[in-house]
């Protein structure tokens, strides 16, 4: 009888190697699922497969994010410091952002100046990448792809304008008219930034976590009433009544719409994306308020 060969000390056989192997593709498998994101409490799976390629992932990373909308922070404070002037001592700003330094005010965090908003924001997006543990390599082309993404966006919610009222009376009345073109420009981009920051990104996270992790309400609910509760809000932060206190329903229902339309950017597609929608919007509003006028 022929003896059997022995098995070198360390020599893993064929079946264990198919084991191994068959082992390795269901950790690749569960790795390559999305991860929730932080800002984004439904993660990027909410929009379906089409939404798990690489691109559609990278788009949602902080440092992306924060390299899209960095020009943007850097326009807009230095328009408050540059541009933007002084009406009675009270100086002329975005709403929303205003909203932000009272409210750090109001804990007594001060001497930060105007440009606290820009700072809180750089901070959360670096936090959040510092926490997430992605790569700090920097796909430039991601970033590109993301302005365009955002120019794309913006042809829906110019649409809902123009269905809601012919004479674009709606794009243009949040505008004021006392302002040079570089100040409401300022002010346009300022609204895409800390108006997302509040209403989509705060407003969402705080729905999501109230709803989901403290009373167990399903996914689908949790989305329907983020989106509802996120849109009246954003429509009631706008004027929407006229000078004798009158309900304007035309630009009541444009804010409620583009508010709704907003949420689900956000909850689809992210932070940066629906920051830099908002912003290329408003930018376009001026625009076409210049047009108008002239």
């Amino acid at each position: 009888m022929t003896p059997r060969p022995k098995t070198p000390r360390g020599t893993v056989t064929g079946r264990v190697k198919d084991k191994d192997k068959n082992k390795n593709k269901d950790g690749d498998a569960a790795m390559a699922k999305p991860v929730r994101s932080s800002s984004d409490p439904f993660g990027p799976a909410a929009g379906g497969p089409f939404w798990t390629g690489p691109y559609w992932q990278r788009a949602q990373r902080p440092l992306e994010i924060l390299l899209l909308l960095a020009p943007l922070i850097v326009i807009y404070e230095l328009g408050l410091i540059a541009i933007l002037r002084q009406d009675g001592g009270v100086l002329v700003t975005n709403l929303a952002h205003k909203y932000i330094i009272d409210l750090f005010s109001a804990m007594g965090i001060t001497g930060f100046g105007l440009g606290l908003p820009g700072l809180l924001l750089v901070i959360l997006l670096f936090v959040w990448q510092v926490l997430s543990r992605n790569p700090w390599a920097i796909h430039w082309g991601t970033i590109g792809l993301m302005w365009i993404e955002s120019f794309i966006l913006v042809i829906p919610i110019v649409v809902i304008a123009a269905l809601l009222n012919s004479s674009a009376t709606p794009l243009a009345a949040s505008v004021p008219v006392s302002e040079t073109i570089a100040e409401r420009m300022a002010m346009g981009i300022g609204a895409g930034l800390y108006e997302e920051l509040i209403f989509r990104w705060a407003i969402i996270a705080t729905v999501h976590a109230l709803l989901v992790d403290g009373f167990g309400v399903s996914h689908r609910v949790t989305v329907f009433f983020a989106v509802v509760i996120s849109a009246v809000a954003f429509m009631l932060y706008h004027p929407i009544h006229g000078p004798e206190g009158g309900l304007l329903s035309g630009l009541a229902v444009f804010y409620l719409a583009s508010g709704a339309y907003f949420s689900m950017v956000y909850i689809l597609r992210g932070f940066g994306i629906v920051a830099a929608t908002h912003a290329v919007y408003d930018v376009f509003v001026v625009l076409l308020a210049l047009s108008i006028t002239e």
